[in-house]
């Protein structure tokens, strides 16, 4: 999955090939299932939505987009800096 990037439908696809996940509900009540959003993180590491932009654009934390809205792993995990 490419970090900060938009992802394609074809590795939208492959990503759910790759991870068993055809079967799966995707949405549930509106809300990416698997996934937080940019907001939920901020509020969890108590900084500002705009530094976890940044920490994605650095590739830190692993985010993609859909429909112009970034969405994080739920399990995310912070990189540390090079």
């Amino acid at each position: 999955m490419k970090r900060g990037i938009p992802m394609t439908g074809r590795e939208l696809i492959i990503y759910i090939l790759q991870n068993n996940l055809e079967d799966e509900p995707v949405f549930n009540d509106g809300k990416l299932l698997g996934f937080v959003t940019a907001g939920e993180v901020a509020k969890e590491m108590d900084v500002g939505v705009a530094t976890v932009y940044v920490w994605i654009h650095q590739r830190r934390l692993d985010g993609i987009f859909i429909g112009g809205k970034i969405y994080i792993p739920a399990n995310y995990e912070l990189k540390p800096e090079y």
